[in-house]
């Protein structure tokens, strides 16, 4: 039953406005051959609307060709005052995508900000329902780019790992793993699914401390990650590696699950080696983007 809807997505993206034209994609074609490449070889790259909770929302959708029927998603969020071109260009998630086979999704959110709970912005001001944006994304994509509905992840940095929680604790099934960098829990969750978590903070962030901040109903890293730690059924101590400037603790959990901790000594608030030449290239503590990624599929054989 699978085949029929897949051909159907590759319809739907036929018909966006960009490929109407019968010129153009011959002229596309034309234009791959006299490069040596293939108009296949090229990743499906568009900007998808949604209308959650009435209003138009929007989010940029890589599909790499390396991307089969079943492919992972990794939803990708922005932190306060960013948006999808900014993650989108520094964060080094395309090259990840293409290099291991899954999508891509950099939404936007309400004048860049995330409705996380207390924080932040204009969108927690209005009240927006994100976690309902995200979630009608979450199935667009399900039925558009044929991604698998078990391995769908949020990744994001400050207020977009806060807003990755939200989503996990409103929309428990929504998602198999979350990626935090630089983020915090704002909302009760009491009874989150059962995921893999891995979490990057500095020692000197002093916006979102790992030790947290009361003043602002920031709670520490421990107290964010004690939730999906039990949802997940996490025994024991962790293992704890030690290197030159991070120190990583992984719990082992049910199901080959993790949850894991990775605190960076001297490290501001900041996405670890974003925009560097090799971001996402190795599974480092100090490259936020390639280490989530390791555990995130790892846990679920990505």
């Amino acid at each position: 039953m699978r085949a029929p809807a897949i051909r159907a997505a590759a319809l739907r993206r036929l018909l966006r406005p960009g490929f109407l034209l019968l010129g153009a994609v011959l002229l596309a074609g034309c234009a791959a051959a006299a490069t040596g490449g293939s108009a296949a070889d090229e990743p499906d790259d568009r900007t998808v609307r949604t209308h959650a909770a009435g209003a138009g929302r929007t989010a940029v959708v890589v599909h790499p060709p390396t991307a089969g029927p079943g492919a992972p998603l990794v939803v990708v969020l922005h932190g306060a005052g960013g948006s999808a071109a900014d993650a989108r260009a520094h964060l080094g998630w395309d090259a990840l995508g293409e290099r291991d086979g899954f999508v891509v999704a950099y939404p936007d959110g309400v004048d860049g900000t995330w409705n996380a709970g207390s924080c932040c912005g204009r969108a927690r001001d209005l009240g927006v329902d994100d976690a309902a944006y995200l979630h009608e994304l979450r199935e667009q994509l399900i039925a558009e780019d044929a991604v698998d509905a078990g391995r769908v992840y949020a990744v994001g940095f400050s207020n977009g790992a806060m807003m990755s929680y939200r989503w996990a604790c409103g929309r428990p099934g929504d998602l198999a793993g979350i990626g935090s960098v630089a983020g915090t829990l704002l909302v009760d969750c009491p009874e989150p699914a059962p995921l893999t978590v891995a979490a990057v903070q500095g020692t000197a962030d002093d916006r979102v401390p790992i030790g947290g901040r009361p003043q602002r109903g920031f709670p520490p890293l421990d107290a964010t990650l004690a939730p999906f730690l039990a949802a997940a059924g996490c025994a024991g101590d962790p293992t704890v590696i030690v290197e030159a400037q991070a120190t990583v603790s992984t719990w082992g959990c049910a199901a080959g699950r993790t949850v894991t901790r990775d605190v960076i000594d001297g490290a501001p608030h900041e996405w670890p080696g974003a925009g560097r030449d090799d971001t996402g290239t190795s599974d480092d503590p100090l490259d936020a983007t390639g280490f989530l990624w390791a555990r995130l599929r790892s846990a679920s054989g990505a």
